[in-house]
């Protein structure tokens, strides 16, 4: 059983009109679960406490939020937008979240997806940045490891843009490995192939910098190669995945050549290698601005999900590849 969080609710973070990160993302979403259908099981939105919100951002930072909707709508950066409803809006993403992965660890479902708004892995400890208010993905992980006694956590992040928030969350920490497929360079300018991470954390953030126009046999290729491995090796008790939707060869501000069907591709690399481990996987919306581009590539991770066989992908040569894998090869047994 899969456990679904869409809802309207996450429409009332208004960004304006010809914002990329649109609220109609959500109804489109919502239409592939009216009704719901065999297999999937309806999760009503809750909201994160200020406590959980605090386990990765600052309370200055968390009530300058608070208090800038309070005021009405506006700018937290160049790209972010808010509106009066978008704190309560952003508490319900994070706790929505949380509640997917408080359900998988029981057992009570055997994945999630929270198709919640607004997203979060560019968001920083103490500042927005990125149509991101809240790290949805870096509180989940942290919540998980402090009260539902999950040791090691694992996030991949195949959104086009690197996950500069939730690298910077866990650079230092070798009990979160993030893992993450970007174009580069591109916006944020962060993930380059040498950002392994610091200290203790060395090694546990992976990052696989691709260029321009990567199809699905050249994503196949650095995920059977170089995620599989690593998942398998560093056995996580939880797999949380940030699913942007924005490396679709249709989406308007990436430019990457991923089809629908990739996107399921993905999917099941992620399913088989989680499942030889035994780790509940668990994703939540990040980008993804072709609403059809959007809603297809969807519909092809949830078919996976249920059980049916993802899209046969062969690899092809991908370019970046052999430099990948050298660069971690010391760290992982690739």
């Amino acid at each position: 059983m899969i456990g679904v969080v869409s809802d309207p609710v996450f429409m009332n973070h208004d960004t304006g009109e010809n914002h990329p990160e649109t609220l109609y993302r959500i109804p489109y979403i919502h239409s592939l679960f009216s009704p719901p259908g065999e297999g999937i099981q309806m999760v009503s939105p809750v909201d994160a406490s200020i406590e959980d919100i605090h386990l990765n951002h600052t309370k200055d930072y968390i009530a300058l939020v608070k208090r800038s909707c309070e005021r009405g709508s506006g700018y937290l950066d160049p790209d972010t937008a808010y509106s009066s409803e978008s704190f309560d809006t952003a508490l319900k993403a994070a706790g929505s979240l949380i509640k997917l992965v408080d359900m998988a660890l029981k057992k009570d479902i055997t994945s999630g997806f929270g198709f919640v708004r607004p997203p979060g892995h560019h968001s920083l400890h103490d500042r927005a940045m990125g149509f991101c208010l809240f790290n949805n993905v870096a509180i989940a992980a942290q919540k998980a490891q402090a009260e539902f006694g999950i040791r090691k956590a694992m996030i991949i992040d195949f959104d086009v843009h690197h996950g500069n928030g939730t690298q910077d969350s866990f650079y230092e920490d070798d009990s979160v490995l993030y893992f993450s497929s970007h174009q580069y360079p591109y916006y944020p300018g962060t993930g380059g192939l040498k950002e392994t991470g610091r200290g203790k954390g060395e090694g546990f953030t992976v990052n696989c910098p691709l260029g321009h126009g990567k199809t699905d046999g050249e994503f196949a290729s650095v995920y059977n190669y170089v995620l599989a491995p690593v998942l398998k090796a560093f056995k996580p008790g939880l797999v949380l995945v940030s699913a942007g939707f924005d490396a679709h060869m249709a989406d308007p501000i990436g430019g990457m050549q991923l089809t629908s069907e990739g996107f399921g591709m993905l999917a099941g690399i992620i399913q088989d290698a989680a499942s030889t481990i035994n780790a509940p996987v668990v994703y939540v919306l990040e980008g993804g601005y072709s609403l059809e581009g959007q809603k297809e590539s969807i519909s092809e991770v949830i078919k996976v999900l249920k059980g049916e066989n993802a899209p046969l992908i062969i690899p092809e040569d991908c370019s970046e590849l052999e430099r990948i894998i050298a660069q971690y090869k010391n760290y992982w047994p690739l």
